[in-house]
C-alpha cells in the first residue's frame, strides 16, 4: 500500500541516492587505482635513484684513480725536502763554501717555490684551456718533474766539481730548480682537486693529500739517516753522505715521472670545456648581449682566505726557525732532545691531518677554520713569557708548541678547501699558484725577521709570539666579520642575485671584478636568469 502510493519525489530521491552511491564506488576504485600507480611509480623512482647513485659512486671511484699518482708524488716530494735540510750545511763546507752562504742556499729553494707556483700555475691554466682534454695537466706536471730532475743532477754533482765557487752555485741553482718543481707541483695538484672534486669533499681530499705530505716529512729523516752511512764511488765519482740526498731525489723524480706518464690521464679537469660551453650557451641565448658584463667576484672571500693562509704559514715558519735555538738557550736541550720534539710534532701533525679528513665529513668547513685560528691564538699566547712570567715554564712551552702544531694542518687544509670553493667552477691554476707563493714568502723573510726580533729582546719570547697572537686575533675578527662570504661560489652568486633583486627592484646591474680573475672570462650569466624568468 505504501509502496504503490509512493510519490514521484521519493522515487527521484532514491534514484539520486543510487547514483551517488555508484559515483562513490567508482571514485573509490579510481582512488585505489591511482594510489597503486603512485606507489608503483615511487618504488620505481626510488629504485632508479638508487641505481643511479650506485652508478655515480662507481664512476667517481673509477675517475679518482689519479689520486694514486698524487699520493706518490706528494710523499716523495716532502720526503726529499726533509732529507736535504740536515745535510745542507755540511755539504757547503765540503765543497769549500763558507757558512755565510747557507742563507742563500736555504732561501733559493723558497724563492724557486714562489716563482714556480705562480709561473707553472699560470701555464697550467693556459694549457688546460688550450690543449686537448687531459693533455694540459699532464704536460704541466711532467714539466715540473723535469725541473726537479735537472735540479737534483746539479745538486748531486756539486761535489764532483773542482772549483768551490762553481760548486756552491751548483747547490744554489739545484735548490732553486727543486723549488720550482715543488711549488709548481703543489699549484697543479690543488687546482686539479678544485676542478675534479665536488665542493663538499675538497677539504677532505686536501687533508688526505696533506697526510701523505706529513708521512713524507716523517719518513725523510729516517731515509736521510740511512743515506748518511753511504761512502763509496760509482764510475770514479764520489757518493757520500752529503750528495747522496741529491741522488735520492733524482731517483724519486724518475719514479714520479714514470708513474705520472703511466697512470695520470689529466681528464678530470674540464674547466677549459666549461668556459667554451658556457660562452656558446650565452651566445645562443641572446646574440645581442654585451660582452662587457660579468659575474660578480667574491673578492673579500678570496682576500680573507689569502691573509689567513699567510698567517698560518708565518706561524709555521716561526716554529721552524726559533724553536731549536729557543730550546737550546732556555732549556739547555741537546740535538737529540730537539729532534725528539720535532719527531713528536710530525706524529701530531699526522694525527691531526687524519682527524681533519674525518671531521670534514660531518662539520662545516668554517667551523674547522675558526677552530684552527682559535687554537693558533691560544698556542701563541702560551708561548709568551711576559706578562705571565719572567721565564717560560716548560709545561707552557710544550702546551703552546703542541697547539700551534695542531693549528697549522687544520688551517692549511681547510683554507685551501674553502679557497677553491670561493673561486668557483673555473680553472684555478693562477690562483692556487698565488696561494702557494704566499705560503713560500714567510719562509723566505720569516727566519730573518724572527731571529732579529728575538735578539732585540734578548731571547725573550713575548715580542715574537705576541705579534703572532695578535695576527691570529686580527684574522679571527676578520673571518667572523666575513664568515658568510666563505662559501661555495654558487651560494655566493645566489645570495648576490637575491640582494640585487631586493635592493634594486629586479634590475640586474653589470658587476665588474676589482681583482683580475679567471671568472671574468665568462659572459654575463648573472642577467641570464632574470632574462629567462621574464
Amino acid at each position: 500500500m505504501n509502496s504503490s502510493n509512493s510519490s514521484p519525489d521519493d522515487e527521484s530521491t532514491s534514484l539520486l541516492k543510487l547514483k551517488y552511491s555508484d559515483n562513490m564506488g567508482t571514485s573509490s576504485k579510481s582512488t585505489a587505482s591511482t594510489s597503486e600507480i603512485t606507489t608503483s611509480t615511487q618504488a620505481e623512482s626510488s629504485s632508479s635513484n638508487d641505481e643511479e647513485s650506485q652508478r655515480s659512486d662507481e664512476v667517481m671511484e673509477m675517475r679518482h684513480s689519479w689520486l694514486l699518482p698524487f699520493f706518490v708524488n706528494i710523499f716523495l716530494a716532502c720526503a726529499s725536502f726533509s732529507i736535504v735540510m740536515p745535510s745542507l750545511s755540511p755539504y757547503l763546507l765540503e765543497v769549500g763554501a763558507s757558512m755565510s752562504y747557507l742563507p742563500r742556499a736555504v732561501a733559493s729553494y723558497s724563492i724557486g717555490e714562489m716563482v714556480g707556483s705562480i709561473a707553472i700555475g699560470s701555464f697550467y691554466e693556459y694549457a688546460t684551456q688550450t690543449f686537448a682534454l687531459g693533455r694540459g695537466p699532464r704536460v704541466s706536471i711532467i714539466m715540473c718533474i723535469c725541473f726537479g730532475i735537472v735540479g737534483s743532477v746539479l745538486y748531486a754533482s756539486a761535489s764532483w766539481v773542482e772549483s768551490s765557487y762553481t760548486a756552491q752555485y751548483f747547490i744554489v741553482a739545484g735548490r732553486f730548480l727543486q723549488g720550482l718543481w715543488t711549488g709548481g707541483q703543489q699549484a697543479i695538484e690543488q687546482a686539479y682537486i678544485s676542478a675534479a672534486i665536488e665542493p663538499s669533499k675538497k677539504t677532505e681530499f686536501t687533508a688526505t693529500l696533506s697526510t701523505c705530505a706529513v708521512l713524507g716529512f716523517v719518513a725523510g729523516p729516517t731515509i736521510g739517516a740511512l743515506l748518511s752511512m753511504i761512502d763509496t764511488s760509482v764510475f770514479g765519482l764520489k757518493v757520500g753522505a752529503n750528495n747522496a740526498p741529491g741522488l735520492f731525489i733524482l731517483l724519486a723524480n724518475s719514479i714520479m715521472l714514470v708513474q705520472t706518464i703511466l697512470f695520470f690521464d689529466g681528464k678530470d679537469d674540464r674547466t677549459g670545456e666549461i668556459i667554451v660551453n658556457e660562452a656558446d650557451e650565452e651566445e645562443q641565448a641572446d646574440s645581442s648581449i654585451d660582452n662587457s658584463g660579468c659575474k660578480p667576484f667574491n673578492y673579500m672571500g678570496v682576500a680573507v682566505s689569502m691573509f689567513l693562509f699567510y698567517i698560518h704559514y708565518y706561524s709555521f715558519a716561526l716554529q721552524e726557525t726559533v724553536i731549536t735555538p729557543l730550546c737550546a738557550g732556555i732549556f739547555d736541550w741537546d740535538a737529540i732532545e730537539v729532534n725528539l720534539l720535532f719527531t713528536c710534532a710530525g706524529v701530531l701533525s699526522l694525527v691531526t691531518s687524519f682527524a681533519v679528513r674525518l671531521l670534514a665529513r660531518y662539520l662545516d668547513d668554517r667551523i674547522l677554520l675558526v677552530a684552527s685560528i682559535f687554537i693558533g691564538l691560544i698556542g701563541s699566547a702560551f708561548l709568551m713569557d711576559l706578562p705571565f712570567s719572567s721565564e717560560l715554564p716548560i709545561w707552557r712551552f710544550l702546551a703552546g708548541f703542541s697547539m700551534i702544531t695542531i693549528a697549522f694542518p687544520i688551517g692549511r687544509n681547510v683554507v685551501l678547501g674553502i679557497f677553491g670553493n670561493v673561486l668557483g667552477p673555473v680553472n684555478q691554476g693562477r690562483w692556487m699558484g698565488a696561494m702557494i707563493a704566499i705560503s713560500a714568502f714567510p719562509r723566505i723573510v720569516g727566519p730573518f725577521i724572527a731571529l732579529k726580533l728575538m735578539e732585540v729582546v734578548r731571547w725573550k719570547t713575548w715580542l715574537e709570539f705576541g705579534i703572532c697572537a695578535c695576527s691570529f686575533f686580527v684574522v679571527l675578527a676578520l673571518v667572523m666579520q666575513n664568515i658568510d662570504l666563505l662559501v661555495p661560489y654558487e651560494d655566493f652568486l645566489d645570495e648576490f642575485e637575491n640582494d640585487v633583486k631586493r635592493n634594486s627592484g629586479n634590475q640586474m646591474q653589470d658587476v665588474y671584478s676589482p681583482i683580475p680573475s679567471p671568472i671574468i672570462k665568462r659572459s654575463p650569466a648573472v642577467r641570464r636568469k632574470q632574462r629567462a624568468q621574464s
